[in-house]
């Protein structure tokens, strides 16, 4: 659901107009299902897994201020992580609770929003998800499988801020660890994931769109603080290719192979972590981005052998 600035009575003739309204179709079928025409939430790429499963259940709290030349936005959520047998198998939780967005007339028009005025707020998509650990402490790098499910509550089609519709996706990560030096705390971990992406869309010939989910990046940990980076992206098979939807006049690139690029540094005070991100857009993502996270790490709720590092 969200929340707008409307008049008594709503006017879309400004829509009518810029969009080619054929006086019959619905609105909700002109907008384009794809990440280059959404909200910097609805379909953005999904952090990377680094091949693993942790020991201790956390709870955060994040903030995202997200820019670009036509559309600024705030955000607010958060992500909660339990580990169901520690180092084996987790469960996920986490969603944008609340979204404030601006965006100009030139952007409104090419995402085909239904309000000239495209300014509001809306309350984004919940994710649930489950990590089973295949491969830990070993020789071989540890290896992890991921599954998320993504609900259809977010609010605004309107707006283009997301897509009311399903999606999942699912990835096999891997990582290994390199020391640095004597102290157990210092050492260097590569990783990368690879995956599959698939959402539905509002096309009659295509009610679904489906990618390849990719991810690499590395994390140096330096006693209590991470510096990490990471290239993620996922790559659908519509690309560039000119599609005509709905609006004759008005053929588009669908442009679903988004990809960008993650630094983050972590303060970890052990119960209690500070972090700091830095995102931009590498092809088909408009976005710069700075998000703030504080996590609180509970104690375990279930006991294992073995903990992961």
């Amino acid at each position: 659901m969200g929340i707008k600035n409307v008049n008594a009575q709503e006017d879309y003739s400004w829509w009518n107009t810029q969009q080619n309204w054929d006086g019959i179709t619905h609105w909700s079928n002109y907008m384009i299902f794809s990440p280059y025409y959404m909200g910097p939430n609805a379909l953005n790429v999904p952090f990377t897994e680094k091949g693993r499963v942790g020991a201790f259940p956390s709870f955060s709290l994040y903030t995202d201020a997200w820019f670009s030349d036509g559309d600024h936005t705030q955000d607010m959520g958060v992500h909660l992580y339990v580990p169901v047998v520690a180092g084996l198998v987790a469960l996920e939780a986490w969603g944008v609770g609340l979204e404030h967005y601006v965006m100009t007339q030139q952007l409104a028009v090419e995402r085909r929003v239904r309000d000239e005025q495209a300014t509001g707020t809306a309350s984004g998509d919940a994710y649930f998800a489950a990590v089973v650990s295949l491969v830990r402490n070993r020789k071989f790098p540890d290896m992890a499988f991921r599954f998320v499910l993504r609900t259809a509550s977010g609010g605004e089609l309107s707006d283009a801020r997301y897509t009311d519709a399903p999606g999942y996706y699912f990835d096999l990560s891997a990582g290994k660890n390199f020391q640095l030096g004597q102290r157990k705390k210092n050492y260097l971990r590569g990783y990368g994931m690879l995956g599959f992406y698939s959402w539905q869309m509002n096309l009659p010939l295509y009610r679904q769109d489906d990618a390849v989910l990719f991810g690499v990046g590395g994390d140096l940990h330096i006693r209590k603080n991470i510096f990490s980076t990471s290239v993620a992206g996922y790559w659908g098979y519509l690309g560039k290719t000119k599609m005509i939807i709905v609006n004759p006049l008005k053929p588009v690139s669908y442009r679903d192979q988004p990809v960008v690029w993650r630094f983050s540094y972590v303060h970890d005070w052990e119960n209690l972590k500070l972090a700091l991100q830095l995102q931009g857009g590498i092809h088909d993502n408009i976005y710069k981005s700075v998000r703030l996270t504080i996590t609180y790490v509970l104690p375990a709720l279930f006991s294992a052998q073995n903990k992961s590092n």
